[in-house]
């Protein structure tokens, strides 16, 4: 008996020392928790647990939060405006996805979340809903006849992975021109005949390298660029070379490495020792005449143009270019290109797929659009996105679904994050 009164009393002892220890650091903690709570992530996220965690931290260490420059009300604020926030982010996921089919599990999960809260106008929201239930319906119905499968990986060519660089804009292109020419396009190639010409040479004379120069760009003015002296091979120019994934030499590093080479810094082997498993077609003697011969601003694309000897011809080729300025017709475009077996490049925001109760936000990306389906699970209609970043990637959030570099998106939310597209013809 005595054993165990020694033990509770130990384990208050602890529970009182850990509490303090917690209160010392009360005022920091709060900071820092704020930061978080009115922050930009509260824009996507219902921070109502965050809320109430620091509410318990004031009451238990009985901070005052006019000594840290904040009102009384803060977090009783935040809780009505975190709830008043959550309910437009799930009427807006109900009123989207009611345009591609059902929405059975969205609105569960709205009543499950509603019952947890309180409706200052229940009438008004059971109007909503059952106006959101029968639009559904409808769209179930009509997708039903009209989103038949539809599967274009194998003609695209495989995943791959553009790493930190900003090439998705060069990789999207490459897939594109795969599918119409049936050989593999080097996206690298894409990425540096975009930048290859006397304007951006400016850039490299003040220093910039190649990574800061090809680190972002548009699918049509890079298809353009490309077309007019022919597309690489990736035998010939390696794509994920330059990211470092397949070599552990970023393209920053390589360009700084080859300006020392071109300035006389080090030798040339130096150089080519690095720089043989990102151009492999390339001689040593090569490499030697295009640095000696070359100038700082120059010798990137040098070695670029010399390692793509047989290009694949554009002839015949246009890259056509839409824009979302009506949601149903924009659709309805995307539509026709695949149902004519066209692979789809849409400029995208890519927040969703962190957020996907949230309207797009800022992340823009490329990507390529290469089926569709009717998901028997949901009743939404989706199309199947091809990304860029590798056989492994997976959306941050697991409503979607997806697997080996590919994800399954709802129609109507792919459609409301996307601001352009283009398809080669």
């Amino acid at each position: 008996m005595r054993t165990l009164i020694v033990f509770l009393v130990f384990v208050l002892n602890s529970m009182a020392l850990a509490a303090s220890t917690t209160c010392v650091n009360a005022e920091k903690t709060l900071r820092e928790m704020n930061a978080e709570i009115f922050g930009e992530k509260s824009l996507h996220i219902d921070m109502t647990d965050k809320v109430k965690q620091a509410m318990e931290l004031v009451k238990n260490c009985k901070v005052s939060l006019r000594k840290i420059g904040v009102p009384d009300t803060i977090y009783a604020d935040a809780l009505e405006n975190n709830r008043r926030d959550e309910i437009i982010r799930r009427k807006f996921i109900l009123a989207l996805y009611a345009t591609s089919g059902r929405i059975d599990s969205q609105l569960q999960s709205f009543k499950k979340y509603m019952l947890g809260t309180k409706d200052i106008n229940p009438e008004k929201t059971e109007k909503f809903l059952t106006e959101m239930k029968s639009k559904a319906d409808q769209s179930f119905a009509a997708e039903s006849k009209s989103c038949t499968a539809i599967d274009l990986r194998s003609k695209t060519g495989p995943v791959r992975n553009q790493g930190t660089d900003g090439w998705c804009y060069a990789f999207t292109v490459a897939n594109m021109v795969s599918w119409k020419s049936g050989k593999e396009i080097s996206a690298a190639g894409v990425a540096f005949g975009y930048t290859d010409n006397g304007y951006h040479d400016l850039y490299r004379m003040i220093g910039m390298t190649q990574d800061q120069i090809t680190n972002q760009g548009f699918t049509t003015a890079a298809f353009r660029a490309s077309k007019h002296g022919g597309f690489c091979l990736e035998s010939e120019l390696p794509s994920e070379g330059f990211n470092g994934i397949n070599t552990n030499v970023p393209l920053a590093f390589l360009d700084k490495l080859g300006k020392k080479a071109v300035g006389g810094k080090i030798s040339e082997d130096e150089f080519i020792k690095v720089a043989k498993t990102m151009f492999p077609n390339l001689s040593k003697e090569q490499f030697s005449e295009i640095i000696r011969k070359s100038s700082k601003s120059t010798y990137f694309n040098t070695l670029v143009r010399k390692s793509c000897e047989h290009r694949v011809s554009a002839d015949g080729m246009e890259m056509s270019f839409f824009t979302n300025f009506d949601s149903e017709k924009f659709g309805k475009q995307i539509e026709k290109h695949l149902e004519q077996g066209t692979p789809v490049e849409v400029g995208y925001n890519a927040d969703f797929f962190a957020h996907p109760y949230s309207p797009s936000g800022n992340a823009y990306h490329s990507s390529l659009l290469v089926g569709r389906r009717m998901n028997p699970k949901t009743g939404q209609c989706e199309y199947l996105l091809k990304n860029t970043y590798g056989t492994t990637w997976k959306p941050e959030s697991a409503e979607f679904d997806s697997a080996d570099g590919y994800a399954w998106v709802p129609k109507s939310r792919m459609i409301e994050a996307t601001r352009n597209a283009s398809y080669v013809k």
